[in-house]
């Protein structure tokens, strides 16, 4: 992503990580990962750390995932990283790649942080004054979320955000204010950004 840069640790500098660094180390074979794994739980407990038991895991992932796991009788193994779920996909020539999709609990912390600013807001000015918030808002979604291969959970999320936005219309008095008929027609003069695609990772050369 865009806020990645390669940053180098030096220890004997007093370099400390903040509670919530993640790392992902990629090996090519289980040994070597099982081999960091314990390097890291020795390092850590140097400094009276621990590795998360629930977030530390060696999976296998790759080429090959995908028939281990269907030899397995088991489904492909999947992590989270940065708001996105990564899973194993192939690309239209049929070549392995990386596939990333709208983590399930960012997703719905970001339903629920929406749905809780609408209910806050729908009283407090007039619309006017929130309906271009609430299009910042969206776009900033789009500008983090919007990469190759996860247009379904925009697509999701921008849904939602119409029919949550309708929601908390008709709920600023007794009487409702819209229909769908008469909200799409709000929606045509005063349209909300529709999901696009920002970061076009597929174009990037195949792993093989």
């Amino acid at each position: 992503m865009s806020g990645d840069v390669p940053v180098r640790f030096c220890e004997s500098a007093g370099v400390r990580f903040p509670r919530a660094t993640l790392l992902v180390c990629l090996v090519q074979y289980q040994d070597d990962a099982q081999h960091i794994m314990e390097a890291l739980r020795e390092r850590f407990t140097q400094f009276d750390l621990v590795l998360h038991p629930e977030k530390t895991r060696v999976i296998g992932f790759g080429r090959f995932e995908r028939q281990n796991a269907q030899r397995q009788k088991r489904r492909p193994n999947t992590f989270d990283f940065l708001g996105f779920t990564h899973y194993c996909a192939s690309s239209r020539r049929g070549t392995f790649k990386v596939g990333r999709q709208t983590s399930r609990k960012k997703f719905r912390k970001k339903s629920r942080e929406l749905n809780e600013w609408l209910k806050a807001v729908r009283n407090r000015c007039p619309v006017k004054d929130w309906w271009p918030v609430l299009r910042a808002k969206l776009q900033g979604h789009y500008q983090y979320y919007g990469i190759s291969d996860n247009m379904r959970m925009l697509s999701r999320f921008y849904r939602l955000t119409i029919r949550l936005a309708m929601k908390w219309l008709n709920r600023r008095s007794q009487k409702r204010s819209f229909s769908w008929e008469s909200f799409g027609t709000y929606l045509k003069h005063y349209p909300l950004p529709t999901p696009r695609i920002v970061h076009k990772l597929n174009t990037l050369s195949p792993v093989r």
